[in-house]
């Protein structure tokens, strides 16, 4: 059975095949275009024409149809927000659902015969106010295919960019394709595919300027006829958005138009309002871990730099067109259960002046292994004049502690290590037999920063410790096993 994620969109839908899979190679010839140096993705422009054949994608406009009333387009956008108006094609009516729904069989159709086995297709929805579009995939008639699973295109793109997102639960996804610029923060909950649930809107802004709009004007200055008249809307939208190769410009012309069109301040007055908008939701913009780019027009110079000035190394954009379909397929085959740590771990520290025991985080629960950077990281001082070794014992915590993150710990007379932090402490239970000793050789000086210790998880899931003696520059024990992890 052959694995594919189809992202239907205005103007293009793109279906991708896993990484390595090389029978996407000649397939939907006449129907899909030709793009060079994508791998494993196939590119069918969103068009269908019906005529005495039903012709789909580049199909319609090699025979000339695309300005037909019989051809149907934009169906994404009509999906979203359906009219109950049909089209007369013939003896019949035809609205844009069942357009667009007769556009995927039709593929999908083709596809599998080319293959000539069944399909498993991942089909993706919209995020925000997709609800509709997720209703219309549900009761699409899909031919051949004989299973289907659903994502949200947010979702998808996480994972196609390879965020972790039980820990980069926060993000911005700036979206810009031929329409609009898009722009929307996500909270994801996620608990593998096996508990998966949508991620939560927070804010989400639309401001209708895309590259089409941009492109659009360059046509009708550089095409316009003797008399200055424009060319009819569907002959330059047919030009934009599948001839795109015929006309190219010097980098220098398109700077210029797009200075003049200011699109620069369009983008950072949408980021304004996007972030606006999360802070009076309760969103704090700090918070968001990863800005991720959807679509062609992220590519463009001038959007790129607005995107870093006020985001920086956050960014991530190195694939907008194809992380949804590549994390669509990470998606199907994730498997929580297996590369996953199910439970948080702490160290068990005292406060020497209160005597109260805290529990600072070394890893936690949901962390994917095997890790490349360490889950905790913290630096032991020594408390006292002369002291001899260091005790470490790890506790499986039940919530609570505070997040692993770089501090200070105290190391008291009585061979504990010693953390000074306001926090609840929640349940927490032994999860080694005994302490680990390390050595604490030439002994310890009062309030001297000490160690630095580093927690990993490897690839058999097991706890480990490198120990760095600062004071001496040595390392004591690199990636040493503490415990299985569950």
């Amino acid at each position: 059975m052959a694995d594919i994620a189809v992202d239907l969109g205005n103007y293009n839908t793109l279906i991708t095949f896993r990484e390595g899979d090389t029978r996407y190679r000649g397939l939907l010839r006449g129907v899909a275009r030709q793009v060079r140096e994508v791998p494993g993705t196939l590119f069918v422009p969103s068009l269908v024409h019906f005529g005495r054949q039903v012709l789909l994608g580049e199909e319609v406009l090699h025979a000339g149809v695309y300005g037909d009333d019989a051809t149907f387009r934009d169906l994404k956008d009509h999906i979203l927000h359906p009219t109950p108006v049909a089209r007369k094609v013939g003896d019949r009516r035809i609205t844009h659902k069942e357009a667009a729904a007769a556009f995927l069989r039709g593929v999908l159709e083709r596809l599998a015969g080319e293959l000539d086995e069944g399909i498993h297709a991942v089909l993706l929805f919209p995020s925000a106010d997709g609800e509709s579009f997720r209703e219309w995939l549900r009761g699409a008639d899909l031919g051949p295919v004989q299973s289907v699973t659903l994502v949200d295109e947010d979702t998808a793109l996480a994972l196609g960019y390879g965020l972790n997102l039980f820990t980069d639960d926060l993000v911005l996804v700036f979206d810009f394709g031929f329409s609009a610029v898009r722009l929307r923060v996500v909270q994801f909950h996620w608990m593998g595919r096996e508990g998966y649930a949508p991620p939560v809107v927070k804010a989400s802004v639309s401001v209708p300027v895309g590259t089409a709009d941009l492109k659009q004007k360059i046509l009708r200055e550089l095409h316009a006829d003797d008399v200055g008249k424009p060319l009819p809307s569907f002959y330059w939208k047919k030009f934009v958005l599948h001839e795109a190769d015929a006309h190219t410009w010097r980098r220098e012309e398109f700077r210029r138009i797009l200075e003049r069109e200011n699109l620069a301040a369009q983008v950072q007055r949408a980021i304004d309002r996007v972030l606006e908008e999360a802070r009076l939701g309760g969103v704090d913009p700090g918070q968001i871990r990863k800005v991720l780019l959807l679509g062609g027009g992220t590519r463009i110079p001038v959007v790129r730099r607005v995107l870093d000035e006020n985001f920086g190394d956050r960014v991530l954009g190195h694939e907008p067109e194809l992380a949804p379909g590549r994390g669509a397929l990470l998606f199907l085959s994730d498997s929580p259960v297996d590369d996953m740590v199910r439970e948080t771990y702490s160290l068990q520290v005292r406060d020497p002046i209160t005597g109260q025991y805290h529990y600072p985080v070394v890893v936690e629960r949901f962390t994917r292994y095997p890790t490349r950077n360490p889950t905790a990281r913290y630096i032991v001082n020594t408390f006292y004049d002369g002291q001899y070794e260091l005790h470490l014992r790890v506790y499986r915590s039940a919530g609570g502690g505070p997040r692993a993150e770089a501090r200070e710990i105290l190391y008291g007379d009585d061979g504990r290590i010693s953390f000074v932090a306001s926090q609840e402490d929640e349940t927490h239970e032994p999860a080694m037999d005994a302490p680990l000793v390390i050595p604490v050789h030439p002994p310890g000086r009062v309030g001297e920063r000490r160690f630095l210790l580093e927690f990993k998880v490897d690839a058999r899931k097991r706890l480990t410790v490198t120990v760095k003696d600062l004071r001496e520059e040595k390392v004591i024990w690199e990636d040493r096993p503490l415990i299985e992890l569950r």
